[in-house]
C-alpha cells in the first residue's frame, strides 16, 4: 500500500507543507481561540512524527504591493 501523503498550508498561502504516512496524534479542539480562530465550534487538527514532516517551497499566491 502506498504511503498517504497531506499537503496544507496557512489560508494566506505564505506557508505550505507535505506529512507522509499516518497521523501521530488527532485532536478536536474547542478552545476559545480555536473557535475564534476558525469561525466554527470545533477545530480538527492532526500531529506527524518530525521525520515525516517538512516545510515545502512557497508556490502559492503573492501579493502586489501598490
Amino acid at each position: 500500500m502506498a504511503a498517504s501523503i497531506v499537503l496544507g498550508g496557512c489560508l494566506c498561502g505564505a506557508v505550505r507543507y507535505e506529512a507522509t504516512g499516518e497521523p501521530h496524534n488527532i485532536t478536536h479542539c474547542h478552545c476559545a481561540d480555536c473557535r475564534k480562530s476558525s469561525g466554527a465550534p470545533f477545530v480538527t487538527w492532526a500531529s506527524f512524527r518530525r521525520r515525516n514532516f517538512r516545510f515545502t517551497p512557497r508556490y502559492a499566491r503573492t501579493r502586489n504591493k501598490k
